[in-house]
């Protein structure tokens, strides 16, 4: 008997992978002051977990609306039963 995937449980993997990328990614790119303490000279981490939860909201809402418009266009591929 095989096992299904949990589809959230993979869609929420996905959407922490891709916001971990584009949080590092963030790094990269940015202004003085941006991810960064000027005062400490250290990174603001409360700026970092904000930028990785916003990617991570706005990545999981893509795959949500992705898989809705999946199962949509497949049902109506499909046509009526009967």
């Amino acid at each position: 008997m095989k096992k299904k995937p949990n589809l959230i449980l993979l869609s929420l993997f996905w959407s922490m992978l891709l916001a971990l990328g584009m949080t590092l990614i963030g790094f990269l790119h940015q202004a003085p002051g941006d991810l960064t303490d000027t005062a400490q000279g250290g990174v603001a981490w409360s700026r970092v977990l904000f930028l990785f939860f916003g990617w991570f909201v706005f990545s999981e809402i893509v795959m949500l609306i992705g898989g809705l418009l999946y199962i949509g266009s497949s049902r109506l591929r499909r046509g009526p039963k009967g």
